[in-house]
């Protein structure tokens, strides 16, 4: 018969502190990322708080809006930061100029990111440190070094698309 083993934990065991659970410790580095604002203070605020403005974010959001809703194709293109990443599903592809974007246009504002755009309001726009989603993530923009010498700190920085995911959730 098996001997029966005593239920009393080890001693060493029992002096040691519990380790923080994984949640907690993901919750602590993501704070320490950046600022940290409430979903339903106004998106100024918002925008404040993360990008220290809010002015040429929301006009670049109408400016866009704008374009798709208007089929200006060319428009769209000039509001991308290149090379794009473009993500369908886990796939991930690059456009690369405005010229490619223009051949690839139905491919990368498919009818679920131009329906995302199309139906997005800017008092429901999400924005953290890595910038402004749109929709459920169709689309991401943001402010990106207008200079293209990346040994400089960033000066002037241009605001621009910077993310296309063509399957995100539907809005």
């Amino acid at each position: 018969m098996p001997e029966a083993r005593s239920r009393v934990s080890h001693p060493a065991r029992r002096a040691r502190s519990p380790r923080p659970s994984v949640p907690f410790v993901v919750a602590f580095l993501l704070g320490l990322l950046g600022p940290t604002v409430s979903a339903e203070e106004p998106i100024e605020k918002r925008l404040d708080t993360i990008f220290g403005e809010h002015e040429r974010y929301l006009a670049f959001f109408q400016q866009l809006k704008d374009s798709v809703v208007r089929d200006d194709r060319k428009a769209v293109a000039g509001l991308l930061n290149y090379p794009l990443d473009v993500f369908h599903g886990r796939r991930r592809t690059v456009v690369r100029s405005p010229v490619e974007f223009l051949k690839r246009y139905p491919e990368v504002f498919n009818e679920n990111v131009i329906r995302a755009v199309k139906s997005q309001e800017a008092n429901a726009l999400f924005a953290n440190w890595q910038g402004v989603m749109l929709g459920h993530g169709q689309v991401w923009f943001s402010g990106v070094c207008a200079g293209k010498n990346r040994d400089q700190p960033c000066a002037d920085k241009v605001i621009k698309v910077i993310t296309v995911n063509t399957d995100a959730p539907r809005t």
